[in-house]
């Protein structure tokens, strides 16, 4: 079983970065990967290939690609989509759950909301 891994999406606090380091977690901004603006079926694929669960804000066009992924039997880590005005301390209290009691493979597929962990 393998620790949860996280891709941070362009609008995600990046100050996840450090609460993740602390906790021993695996989280890169996807600015370091990919130039800003990248098309969502990239950052989704770039996500599934690294075998990370990608952090979002973006609903409207990830809740119809991740669909449209099922339905073509393609496979990622997980999309959890975090409201853009989800509070800091919430945000941290989320990952850190996540990273304590789940395993990468737990989330293998699915479409979450980040209230799911707090």
């Amino acid at each position: 079983m393998s620790a949860p891994r996280f891709l941070l999406d362009e609008h995600i606090w990046g100050g996840l970065i450090r609460v993740g380091e602390e906790l021993g977690a695996d989280a890169v901004l996807i600015q370091t990967q990919l130039p800003t603006g990248t098309d969502d079926e990239v950052v989704l694929a770039l996500a599934s290939r690294q075998s990370r669960i990608l952090l979002t804000s973006n609903a409207q066009d990830f809740a119809p690609l991740v669909a449209e992924w099922f339905l073509a039997g393609r496979e990622h880590g997980s999309v959890i989509i975090v409201p853009g005005q989800t509070n800091r301390n919430l945000l941290s209290r989320a990952l850190a759950n996540i990273v304590k009691n789940y395993t990468a493979e737990s989330f293998k597929n699915t479409y979450r909301f980040i209230q799911d962990f707090v």
